[in-house]
Protein backbone atom coordinates (compact mmCIF):
# COMPACT_ATOMS: atom_id res chain seq x y z
CA UNK A 1 0.00 0.00 0.00
CA UNK A 2 1.06 3.68 -1.19
CA UNK A 3 1.95 5.86 1.80
CA UNK A 4 0.78 9.56 1.19
CA UNK A 5 2.79 12.42 0.33
CA UNK A 6 1.49 15.44 0.91
CA UNK A 7 3.46 18.97 -0.24
CA UNK A 8 2.38 22.46 0.98
CA UNK A 9 2.83 25.46 -1.00
CA UNK A 10 3.64 28.71 1.34
CA UNK A 11 4.40 31.73 0.64
CA UNK A 12 7.61 31.94 3.08
CA UNK A 13 8.76 28.67 4.56
CA UNK A 14 10.24 30.69 7.39
CA UNK A 15 7.03 32.17 8.10
CA UNK A 16 4.93 28.73 8.16
CA UNK A 17 7.69 27.49 10.26
CA UNK A 18 7.11 30.42 12.92
CA UNK A 19 3.88 29.62 12.97
CA UNK A 20 3.88 25.98 13.78
CA UNK A 21 6.85 26.52 16.38
CA UNK A 22 4.29 29.53 17.77
CA UNK A 23 1.33 26.87 18.01
CA UNK A 24 3.63 24.05 19.69
CA UNK A 25 4.83 26.55 22.09
CA UNK A 26 1.41 27.55 23.00
CA UNK A 27 0.42 23.44 22.95
CA UNK A 28 -2.39 23.98 19.95
CA UNK A 29 -0.68 21.93 17.37
CA UNK A 30 -3.22 18.69 17.08
CA UNK A 31 -1.49 16.42 15.31
CA UNK A 32 2.89 16.49 13.93
CA UNK A 33 2.88 18.25 10.47
CA UNK A 34 3.92 16.01 8.02
CA UNK A 35 5.19 16.31 4.43
CA UNK A 36 7.07 18.94 2.45
CA UNK A 37 6.84 22.52 2.40
CA UNK A 38 7.86 24.83 -0.62
CA UNK A 39 7.25 28.05 -1.77
CA UNK A 40 5.78 28.24 -5.51
CA UNK A 41 9.20 29.38 -6.91
CA UNK A 42 10.67 25.85 -5.53
CA UNK A 43 8.04 23.89 -6.28
CA UNK A 44 8.23 24.76 -9.90
CA UNK A 45 11.55 24.14 -9.65
CA UNK A 46 11.67 20.78 -8.32
CA UNK A 47 8.39 19.83 -10.20
CA UNK A 48 9.75 20.59 -13.56
CA UNK A 49 7.46 19.36 -16.87
CA UNK A 50 9.76 17.04 -17.68
CA UNK A 51 9.71 15.05 -13.81
CA UNK A 52 6.41 15.45 -13.83
CA UNK A 53 6.38 13.34 -17.35
CA UNK A 54 8.50 11.25 -15.75
CA UNK A 55 6.21 10.52 -12.66
CA UNK A 56 3.46 10.14 -15.48
CA UNK A 57 4.92 7.53 -17.49
CA UNK A 58 6.31 5.53 -14.34
CA UNK A 59 2.95 5.87 -12.60
CA UNK A 60 0.70 4.65 -16.29
CA UNK A 61 2.98 2.18 -17.46
CA UNK A 62 5.11 -1.07 -16.63
CA UNK A 63 8.53 0.37 -16.63
CA UNK A 64 11.12 -2.45 -17.19
CA UNK A 65 13.97 -0.03 -16.38
CA UNK A 66 15.48 3.23 -16.63
CA UNK A 67 17.52 2.53 -19.75
CA UNK A 68 14.24 1.50 -21.23
CA UNK A 69 12.24 4.56 -19.93
CA UNK A 70 15.00 6.95 -21.10
CA UNK A 71 14.90 5.24 -24.61
CA UNK A 72 10.93 5.65 -24.80
CA UNK A 73 11.41 9.68 -24.49
CA UNK A 74 14.33 9.80 -26.36
CA UNK A 75 15.94 11.27 -23.25
CA UNK A 76 19.78 10.99 -22.33
CA UNK A 77 20.04 7.74 -19.52
CA UNK A 78 22.35 9.86 -17.29
CA UNK A 79 19.27 12.90 -17.70
CA UNK A 80 16.76 10.44 -16.39
CA UNK A 81 18.58 8.75 -13.71
CA UNK A 82 19.54 11.76 -12.36
CA UNK A 83 15.46 12.99 -12.20
CA UNK A 84 14.74 9.63 -10.89
CA UNK A 85 17.20 9.77 -8.11
CA UNK A 86 16.20 13.26 -7.47
CA UNK A 87 12.77 12.46 -6.76
CA UNK A 88 13.67 9.43 -4.97
CA UNK A 89 15.58 11.62 -2.76
CA UNK A 90 12.07 13.56 -1.75
CA UNK A 91 10.57 10.50 -1.26
CA UNK A 92 8.46 10.19 -4.42
CA UNK A 93 9.86 7.64 -6.48
CA UNK A 94 11.87 4.46 -5.38
CA UNK A 95 14.39 2.33 -7.24
CA UNK A 96 14.01 -1.51 -7.35
CA UNK A 97 17.23 -3.79 -8.82
CA UNK A 98 16.45 -6.85 -10.01
CA UNK A 99 18.12 -9.11 -12.43
CA UNK A 100 20.93 -5.32 -12.30
CA UNK A 101 18.16 -3.74 -13.87
CA UNK A 102 16.88 -0.66 -11.76
CA UNK A 103 13.23 -0.74 -11.91
CA UNK A 104 11.64 3.01 -10.94
CA UNK A 105 8.17 2.95 -9.25
CA UNK A 106 5.95 5.30 -7.36
CA UNK A 107 6.41 5.06 -4.27
CA UNK A 108 3.50 7.27 -2.51
CA UNK A 109 0.34 9.14 -3.48
CA UNK A 110 0.94 12.87 -3.81
CA UNK A 111 -1.41 15.50 -2.50
CA UNK A 112 -0.41 18.72 -3.49
CA UNK A 113 -2.06 21.64 -0.77
CA UNK A 114 -2.13 24.88 -2.76
CA UNK A 115 -3.86 26.55 -0.07
CA UNK A 116 -1.17 26.07 3.44
CA UNK A 117 -0.48 29.91 3.22
CA UNK A 118 -0.81 29.89 6.56
CA UNK A 119 -0.69 26.95 9.58
CA UNK A 120 -4.66 26.62 10.61
CA UNK A 121 -4.92 27.37 14.76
Amino acid sequence: MKTNCEIKIVESVSKYNKEINEKIRKGILDKPERGIVMTPETFSKVFSPERIKLLQRIYRNNVKNIYQLAKELDKPYEVVFRNIKYMEGIGLVKIAEKDNKKIPHISCRLSIDLFSGRAEA
